[in-house]
């Protein structure tokens, strides 16, 4: 089967409006210039609740090109935004992660044991996390840190260097492939369960990587789902864990301090608030109480 053939700017502006977008016929340069730097088919992406049928190209009544585009810039301030707050609360788990694992298992010499799978309950598993941190660190092969420990320590890193090249993705699985003692050590640090932070740091690198590679937020189903307690879902029914309001309760409940967590809540207020009119707040799963429930105090 032949796959679409491409279509020009101009052609993409008119297969939209022959699917019921309203277009101004004074904005075309506008339309054009928009479409050049997003893409057709991203922007129609943010276009999907706007579909008359879930498999039909063609939209309701009233859709306006400027409507869908709002939900785009809506969506790409939001990347930004937890661009920054994802990134403080990886820099702190990667430091959290190296420091108690380091101080449990690698105290005597050779001070190598992180590279040791007996150290670690998923032994396949973290095999598997080694491998692949010997292609990340391949990423680096000319940084200095790099070629200092090839040259001095036969190729091996203590776990607190390792952490700053591995992919957050990656840490997060090393986190799930330790013992229960040390899950422990470093989830109650953080004030939480092994269990717990398990799950979010999976839901973070999802988060991270959404956000790094400029995939949409809005109108997406998450997966894995957050693990949020028992009584913050019985007081919040309509609170459901595989939307993205549930990965901002996990992201506020993963920054190391109440100034991050206040600075976060702010944004997020500031920018619902901006596009409020223009955004459907359900398709990112926020409950009508949303401002109580996001407000960190």
């Amino acid at each position: 089967m032949n796959l679409k053939p491409p279509i020009s700017y101009d052609e993409q502006l008119k297969k939209l409006e022959e699917h019921g977008l309203i277009l101004d016929k004074n904005k075309k340069d506008y339309y054009l210039k928009v479409i050049k730097n997003v893409n057709y088919y991203r922007f129609t992406g943010y276009a999907l609740q706007y579909r008359k049928e879930e498999n039909d190209s063609d939209f309701i009544d009233g859709t306006t090109f400027e409507k869908v585009y709002h939900i785009y810039q809506f969506d790409e301030k939001l990347r930004h935004i937890l661009r920054k707050y994802i990134e403080v609360s990886e820099i702190y788990f990667r430091s959290l992660i190296a420091y108690n694992f380091s101080m449990a298992k690698c105290m005597k010499p050779p001070h190598d044991q992180h590279y040791d799978e007996y150290n670690y309950f998923n032994k396949k598993g973290v095999d598997e996390v080694l491998d692949t941190f010997k292609k990340e660190k391949n990423y680096y092969k000319d940084s200095l840190i790099v070629k200092h420990h090839k040259e001095k320590y036969s190729n091996k890193m203590p776990l607190w260097v390792m952490v700053e090249l591995m992919s957050f993705s990656n840490l997060s699985k090393l986190y799930s492939c330790m013992y229960y003692s040390e899950k422990d050590l470093i989830a109650s640090a953080c004030g939480t369960t092994r269990n717990v932070l398990t799950n979010n740091l999976h839901c973070l690198s999802v988060l991270r990587n959404k956000c790094a590679h400029g995939a949409k937020l809005y109108n997406s189903t998450y997966s894995p789902p957050a693990v949020l307690s028992v009584s913050f879902l019985k007081k919040n029914p309509t609170v459901r864990n595989d939307t993205l309001f549930a990965y901002l309760i996990v992201l506020l409940k993963r920054l190391p301090d109440e100034t991050n967590r206040a600075e976060l809540c702010n944004e997020i207020l500031e920018l619902t608030r901006e596009y409020k009119d223009m955004i459907n707040l359900e398709l990112i799963g926020f409950p009508e109480n949303y401002e109580e429930l996001l407000n960190y105090k």
